[in-house]
């Protein structure tokens, strides 16, 4: 690792856990189809998650699998086999919230490392140490504790086990996802993994059939601790964990490259500011400074504007300054571009010289997403594959 603190990243499919790692990512975390909590996130198979562990030890660096599911007596039986299809390439860390699940695991992979899901909402010391008496090497706090209780936390555990703790993305209005109002208003389970995010819904309060208030949502601005990343690391903090595996690669991205460069103490205050980029939600540092105030929350929520990303790198240099790219979003020639790179300690804008299609024609204006084209631009840069080129608002 590159410091003595994780940096833990999602990845919501295979392409977006290289995209994690490639940005300096020590350690992913991502889900199986089967037992994990984001059901709409594009998950793995067998086949991808054998290939994305493998990915993951082939770069020296961790895969923790998500096996965090509220556990039903009918999801218990496919368990012990699912486990042993895993097994094939093993994991570096199972991230856990059932009981049943921690036993099976214990069983049949006696040393593995178990982390305790920020779905058991541990709060204080004593949870910590009945987790770490039951097998777990590792606590992933709820994201509902301040720095002060995390402080103390860690102090009472002694280092007895791994203290992980959240530190970027989105939050939850329940205590760490153990919310009903998906279930009970469109039969969408958030505890296997369903969430229809109710919460974000636009509401009114309505008496006999007058209105009784404006519109408004009951959603929390999401968090950003980038900021309280050393204040973590002098505590004792042992991981730090960014949400989102449902994210873009460019959130993906942006996000890791701007915690990795602070963790690392590099031209930290630039990317501070870079990580805004990738956010279209006001941020806060939630419940870090203590119980959140209205101003933590987003009731009347307004969408912010973000740097687009127009395109991604695809394949390494051609000519000194021209790349092969795949466009992502409508751009043109006479734009202000940025470069994202991990082979750069500063984001660099350029100027586009020349786009050219399929066929080898320069044009002026690309409007189709997700084709080829050959860029040139107004200088030598190191840009390497899965590198983010943006458009400057």
């Amino acid at each position: 690792m590159s410091s003595n603190i994780e940096l833990l990243a999602p990845a919501g499919d295979l392409n977006r856990g290289k995209i994690a790692l490639s940005f300096k990512a020590d350690t992913i975390y991502f889900g199986a189809k089967q037992y994990s909590l984001r059901a709409r996130a594009s998950n793995f198979d067998f086949k991808e998650l054998h290939e994305m562990i493998n990915y993951a030890h082939n770069n020296h660096k961790k895969a923790y699998l998500v096996t965090n599911i509220v556990c039903h007596n009918n999801m218990l039986d496919g368990f012990e086999s699912f486990l042993k299809e895993v097994m094939t390439t093993p994991p570096d860390g199972f991230i856990v919230s059932d009981p049943s699940i921690l036993r099976k695991i214990q069983k049949l992979v006696p040393n593995a490392n178990i982390h305790i899901s920020t779905q058991q909402s541990v709060t204080n010391s004593k949870a910590a140490l009945f987790w770490k008496r039951n097998g777990a090497s590792r606590i992933i706090t709820a994201r509902e504790v301040s720095h002060d209780e995390l402080s103390l936390m860690i102090k009472i555990v002694h280092h007895e086990l791994e203290i992980e703790c959240f530190t970027h993305g989105a939050i939850c209005i329940s205590y760490s996802g153990r919310c009903m109002l998906s279930s009970n208003m469109c039969l969408r389970d958030a505890n296997n993994g369903g969430c229809a995010q109710s919460c974000r819904w636009v509401y009114e309060l309505i008496k006999d059939n007058k209105s009784l208030s404006k519109t408004f949502t009951m959603s929390a601005k999401d968090m950003c601790l980038i900021n309280e990343v050393n204040e973590n690391k002098k505590i004792g903090v042992s991981s730090l964990k960014i949400e989102g595996r449902m994210k873009s690669e460019h959130y993906i991205a942006t996000v890791v490259n701007a915690y990795r460069h602070v963790i690392d103490n590099v031209n930290s205050e630039e990317y501070i500011n870079d990580i805004n980029k990738a956010a279209n939600r006001e941020v806060s540092v939630g419940w870090y400074k203590g119980s959140p105030t209205p101003n933590e929350m987003l009731y009347h929520e307004v969408p912010k504007e973000v740097n687009k990303l127009f395109a991604m790198v695809i394949d390494k240099k051609l000519h000194d300054t021209t790349y092969e790219v795949i466009s992502r979003n409508y751009f043109s020639k006479d734009m202000t571009f940025e470069v994202l790179s991990r082979n750069l300690n500063h984001i660099e804008k350029i100027k586009l010289l020349d786009i050219k299609d399929s066929n080898g024609i320069s044009i002026k204006i690309v409007n189709t997403p997700m084709l080829r084209y050959t860029i040139t631009i107004d200088e030598k840069l190191d840009l390497d594959v899965d590198d983010m080129i943006r458009i400057v608002q």
